[in-house]
């Protein structure tokens, strides 16, 4: 379940960055902070080249920016929120050019022995961010604490 790879001091509700790669180090900050092992440039930089292989905006409003990174010792989850937006490459450039607004952000790094646990971290994100009310119900959400609480409550 992804609430057991979260916690209100993983999830960071007023994301101030204006753009994705900011995005990706602001969430970074939160991760190193629970995780101090964890290597700032290759997570960062694993960050960048995957999202420059494909846009990991999933849905409208969402992201899931996510890589392989050796120093994270597990999947490691940071969830931010940008009450403004931050703008991402359309997934499907050449049937939607349109750069889609993301204000739901779930950042994911594992390691390669991870990859199952990862795929099913991902797979749990999915399931949430596909009800409808989801992102309506996080972006009414004022605290770490609540955006925690209703991700345990609408996990499936």
């Amino acid at each position: 379940m992804l609430s057991s790879f979260i916690s209100p001091a993983s999830i960071k509700v007023a994301l101030e960055s204006t753009e994705k790669e900011e995005c990706f180090a602001e969430l970074l900050e939160v991760l190193v902070a629970k995780h101090p092992e964890l290597n700032r440039k290759e997570a960062m930089d694993a960050l960048i080249a995957r999202e420059e292989k494909m846009s990991t905006a999933v849905l409208p409003f969402v992201a899931v920016p996510h890589a392989l990174c050796n120093s994270a010792g597990d999947t490691l989850v940071a969830v931010g929120i940008s009450r403004s937006g931050i703008e991402f490459d359309s997934p499907e450039p050449e049937t939607n050019p349109d750069h889609p607004v993301v204000n739901v952000i779930f950042e994911i790094l594992f390691e390669e022995k991870d990859t199952e646990t990862h795929l099913h971290v991902l797979r749990d994100i999915l399931q949430l961010v596909s009800n409808k009310d989801f992102v309506n119900n996080v972006l009414q959400a004022k605290t770490s604490q609540e955006v925690y609480d209703l991700i345990e409550s609408m996990e499936m």
